[in-house]
């Protein structure tokens, strides 16, 4: 049990959550585009949905995730089950859990920065935008299934 506390305290809620849903905002309507993404909804559910989503996906969610994160460390307790004190390596243990699965998107972004050829700027388009839209994609990849999809929402 004390095992599982810690965990569930450092690995899996919390600050790896919230580390991973700012990044997921981030690259689905900054780096995908939330225009791409909407009219990706639109093609699932056959109507845009409410403006409201977009700025929820832009801005509130970012926003909320990283003030929710940062008031996660200002108001950090260290972790104890029923009256035990963890010992200070079990914390450094728990820190280290959680941050195996938050370092993925940073050591990935790094990685693949310095792997991609090209000056500054050329990495970063090549890096931060789609260059094609989600229905060009679709016509490359599944030309049958396209055609069948833009005739049936008659786009």
């Amino acid at each position: 049990m004390f095992v599982f506390q810690l965990l569930d305290s450092y690995a899996v809620s919390g600050f790896c959550l919230l580390f991973l849903m700012f990044f997921e905002c981030i690259a689905v309507s900054w780096a995908f585009g939330v225009n791409r993404f909407y009219d990706g909804i639109k093609d699932m559910i056959g109507y845009y949905p409410c403006f409201w989503w977009k700025i929820c996906w832009t801005v509130t969610t970012p926003a909320i995730c990283v003030g929710v994160f940062i008031f996660n460390i200002i108001k950090f307790v260290p972790v104890k089950y029923l009256d035990y004190e963890f010992p200070w390596w079990s914390h450094v243990v728990g820190w280290l859990a959680g941050l195996s699965s938050m370092m993925c998107i940073p050591a990935y972004m790094i990685y693949i920065w310095f792997a991609t050829p090209g000056s500054f700027s050329e990495r970063w388009r090549k890096l931060v935008r789609i260059d094609d839209d989600v229905a060009t994609l679709r016509a490359k990849l599944n030309p049958v299934k396209a055609a069948a999809i833009k005739e049936e929402f008659n786009l």
